[in-house]
């Protein structure tokens, strides 16, 4: 739920309480009202009525419409007897129907004989007041939360327009783009406090970025001119006829190691740039191709091992990436399938449903296959495996969001990625 809805409605739902708790404490002050009203009205009529008795000689049963009834009571009656009030209900005539009335019931002694005297009043019917105080507090209820609501988002939206401008900014930021923050400017503190906060970190990313990228070619510059220059020098010295088979197996292993620590340094930097996202360029990528080309490739691999291929692509099957990262994921997958097959095994690759799915026959793995994503970790023993192909191909899904899934039996290894629809790229960019 968006921050501007969550504010509003809590704001309505506590003015509705409020409201509520409001019409059930005017109910119950004009229910107190009325009883006192009505039973100082009983005690006066009660003056009246003892004053008149006080003047007859034989106190007398007035008539019904009279509002009150006398009746004689014994001594033990009347010493237990107190003044009190009651709500009770009468039948009414006219309205064909009970109705409620408040009592006072009470004593008195007239010529040494004790009497009970009751005096009723009608009542406003509470029941019909509080119906009319509901439907009442409901109506006012209905248009106040209405009211409130409206004023409540137009002001709440207006406050937290110079947020919402900040983080539509901070969507389209971008470390590797020299475009510069265009905050908004706002009166209230606290947000410009955020703007500056925003605008210091944005600029420390940025440098670190640069800073960052710009050592790590560096770095691989450095490393990568003296094994090339080394790597070189060995290739010349095997060539060399006076050299002895001892130190010609030396410097063949010598350039086998030169050889892959140049490969490590490269797919090291790779990973770097992935994850600096500098592969922002991005296109629809027809997969199945790339399969068929880099397929081709390894050919040499599958002859070896005598592989049988089956190759099942969907050419009309496009992904929106950078077309060089969707090349080296593809690289890096039917290379593993094919140095990991076994001998006289096979290697099925399909391409269909925005789905790559690469499986080879290989021996039972053991541990949990999630690790053959990290880096440098290897099933294999084979040593032109630098252990980072996987790891390189979960770099590169990462970027773009895709979900690589490994599945395993006791004869068979399967890598399957599923990508992304393209709407979700199109909205999400690249990298």
């Amino acid at each position: 739920m968006r921050l501007l809805n969550r504010s509003t409605l809590i704001s309505t739902l506590l003015l509705l309480l409020a409201l509520v708790i409001s019409g059930l404490y005017i109910y119950d002050q004009v229910s107190e009202e009325v009883h006192d009203e009505i039973d100082e009205e009983l005690l006066n009529r009660k003056l009246e009525i003892l004053a008149g008795v006080q003047s007859q000689t034989v106190v007398e049963n007035p008539p019904l419409y009279a509002g009150f009834t006398i009746e004689p009571i014994s001594k033990r009656e009347y010493k237990h007897l107190k003044e009190h009030f009651e709500d009770i209900e009468l039948y009414e005539l006219i309205e064909k129907e009970h109705e409620p009335h408040r009592q006072l019931v009470t004593k008195f002694k007239h010529r040494d004989q004790y009497y009970r005297l009751r005096i009723e009043a009608s009542l406003l019917d509470l029941e019909d007041m509080g119906e009319v105080i509901a439907y009442s507090t409901a109506w006012v209820c209905a248009a106040l939360v209405l009211l409130g609501f409206l004023v409540n988002f137009l002001l709440q939206k207006r406050l937290w327009r110079p947020f919402y401008q900040t983080l539509d900014q901070l969507k389209h930021f971008r470390v590797d783009q020299p475009d510069v923050l265009h905050l908004p400017t706002s009166s209230i503190h606290e947000f410009q406090e955020l703007t500056q906060v925003v605008s210091t970190l944005a600029e420390v990313n940025r440098r670190s970025y640069q800073q960052q990228k710009q050592f790590v070619e560096n770095a691989s510059h450095e490393i990568q001119t003296p094994l090339a220059i080394a790597l070189h020098q060995a290739e010349e010295l095997i060539q060399n006829p006076d050299l002895q088979e001892k130190d010609a197996q030396a410097l063949g292993l010598l350039t086998e190691q030169l050889e892959r620590l140049s490969a490590l340094n490269k797919a090291l930097l790779l990973m770097t740039k992935i994850s600096n996202q500098q592969y922002a360029d991005v296109e629809n990528v027809s997969v199945a191709p790339i399969v068929r080309r880099l397929v081709g490739e390894y050919e040499y691999l599958s002859e070896e091992k005598e592989l049988q291929l089956d190759l099942q692509l969907d050419e009309t099957m496009q992904v929106r990436a950078n077309v060089h990262l969707i090349e080296i994921l593809v690289r890096n997958l039917v290379r593993n399938a094919m140095l990991h097959a076994t001998e006289n095994g096979s290697v099925q690759i399909h391409v269909s449903d925005q789905k790559l799915s690469i499986a080879n026959t290989a021996r039972p793995i053991t541990g949990k296959t999630e690790a053959l994503f990290e880096r440098f970790v290897k099933e294999s023993p084979q040593r032109q495996s630098l252990g980072l192909g996987l790891a390189i191909v979960k770099s590169i899904c990462e970027a773009y969001h895709y979900t690589p899934v490994i599945e395993t039996t006791d004869h068979q290894f399967q890598i399957t990625i599923q990508f992304i629809p393209d709407s979700f790229q199109k909205d999400s960019g690249a990298l």
